[in-house]
């Protein structure tokens, strides 16, 4: 998505329209609930951000004119890190945080 957010980006500028590509991460919304993923790794081991504090780094990015936010430094660290890591890494870390955490 990012990607495409930026080449998508470049194709209108100078055209007056702009693109921001946000990238919240996990927020605590009723989201995670309703998509059972409140068990996973992400959820249990690092924790959602707040949505007010979300909202706000993304709407603020948008004002700006930003192509890219990510919310919260974590977030932030993990999206970047894709770039310089082999692909099969990054599916097998996704994978991983995306697993639910054995409750045992």
């Amino acid at each position: 998505m990012i990607s495409f957010s930026e080449a998508l980006a470049n194709e209108l500028k100078g055209s007056g329209v702009t693109v921001t590509c946000f990238c919240p991460g996990a927020t605590e919304t009723g989201f995670a609930k309703r998509a059972d993923t409140e068990s996973s790794r992400l959820f249990k081991q690092m924790g959602p951000m707040d949505a007010k504090t979300v909202a706000q780094d993304g709407y603020r990015g948008l004002m700006k004119g930003k192509g890219l936010v990510i919310s919260g430094f974590h977030n932030w660290l993990l999206a970047e890190s894709v770039r310089f890591a082999p692909r099969k890494a990054v599916t097998s870390i996704s994978r991983w945080v995306a697993e639910k955490v054995d409750q045992g």
